[in-house]
Parts: structure tokens; sequence; C-alpha cells
């Protein structure tokens, strides 16, 4: 069995998991699309995200995920919620952000459940009118809506940099 398929059927299982405690508490559960959604199609998402940041529009960064979506930023609590999601992201353009791009390693879809991995680059202004540059990887876990555009869940990042030795 190929490492993708693995990762996909384990993020399969949990999401499958996820959404069947959370659809016992929400009203008539979504009707499945069946087709499944191409690399482009879920990557959208982090493209259109990257666009906002580098626009310094917090409010278009944060419509790309679902109204109780949660972020997992590294070395930080979990945030949950679009309004705290769109602070947070605010935040990072008040403290410099320069631009942000992103590249699609991997995505796969079945059904309205979806991820996708990939890579990311930060631009920063430095505190010494330098441009610090962060590179690193992240993973989406996406669920299409009932307009059929995939949004974001739980999206997880980290930096490529090794951990500081002190």
């Amino acid at each position: 069995m190929k490492t993708t398929t693995k990762i996909f059927t384990i993020i399969t299982v949990i999401l499958a998991t996820t959404l069947a405690c959370k659809q016992e508490n929400q009203k008539p559960e979504k009707e499945a699309i069946s087709i499944s959604a191409t690399v482009a199609e879920l990557g959208q998402m982090n493209r259109d995200f990257g666009k906002a940041l580098t626009a310094k529009d917090a409010v278009a960064a944060a419509i790309v995920y679902d109204e109780n979506a949660s972020i997992l930023p590294p070395n930080e609590p979990i945030v949950t919620g679009r309004a705290n999601i769109q602070a947070y992201w605010q935040a990072a353009i008040d403290a410099g952000i320069i631009d942000a791009t992103v590249k699609t390693i991997d995505a796969k879809s079945n059904g309205n459940l979806g991820y996708e991995i990939g890579t990311f680059t930060m631009r920063f202004h430095g505190a010494n009118n330098d441009t610090i540059v962060e590179t690193g990887k992240y993973t989406e876990i996406l669920e299409r809506n009932k307009e059929g555009k995939w949004m974001s869940t739980y999206g997880m990042w980290s930096s490529n940099a090794p951990m500081p030795t002190e």
C-alpha cells in the first residue's frame, strides 16, 4: 500500500468519526456528492488564502474556513471559529506579513470530505527593516459545503526551520 493511500485511509477514518459525532447534533445531514474532487479544486482553498494574506485581507483569509473550523498554529493554542481565525490572521498581517504562497503536494477526496497537504512560503518584515522568509508544510482537512465549495475545517502547519537549541 502506498504511503499516500495509507495517509488518506487514516485521515478518512478520523474525518468520518469526527463528522459522525458532529452530525448527531446537527439538522439533516448534507447530501453526499460522490464525484471526487481534483487536486486543483481541493487546493483552491489555500491558493485563495495565500492571495488574501498577500492582499492584507484578514476577512478574505478567514472566509476559506468553515464557520466552526479550527487552526492549529505551531507553538500556540488551537484557534476555533471563523471570527477568531480572522483575528489571528489580522494580527499576523499587523505584525508584518509581506506575502504568502502555497504549493499543493497531494490532495484527495471521498464524497464531501477531503484533505490537502502542501508547502508554503511566507515573507515578513523583520525588526531591522529586513525580510524574514519562512518555509514550511501544511495539512488541511476539507469539507465541501452546500454550494459545492471546499472549506477548511482543520488546518495545521509548521516551519521547516530546525528547533532552536537554546
